[in-house]
């Protein structure tokens, strides 16, 4: 079998030159990446491509940017009204989900 990463020919179940194995397949580049992909476990995003998960990391963040700013936006606006306060601790449970999935990712 030929390696897919460094293309060395090689007989057994690893590569002889970088150690790979030959029976794990390369993840192939996706048509698009949406941010929904975000909800996918662990083991489904450890098979996606480097590219992919790049893609899927800007998403993210660029999501995460928006919560946070909405946040404080609110919580500028919050002086002491209680509908605000309620609308604060609600930005601040969209923007935590966000971290998370970006250090996951």
């Amino acid at each position: 079998m030929i390696c897919s990463y460094c293309g060395t020919e090689g007989l057994e179940d690893s590569c002889s030159f970088c150690g790979a194995s030959l029976a794990i397949k390369r993840p192939k580049l996706k048509e698009f990446v949406v941010l929904e992909d975000i909800e996918k476990p662990f083991n489904v995003l450890a098979c996606f491509h480097t590219y992919d998960l790049l893609v899927l990391l800007r998403l993210v963040r660029k999501e995460r940017t928006k919560a946070y700013d909405l946040m404080l936006t609110l919580k500028k606006a919050a002086k002491g009204s209680e509908t605000v306060q309620v609308m604060v601790n609600y930005s601040e449970c969209l923007y935590e989900p966000y971290i998370r999935r970006m250090k996951l990712v």
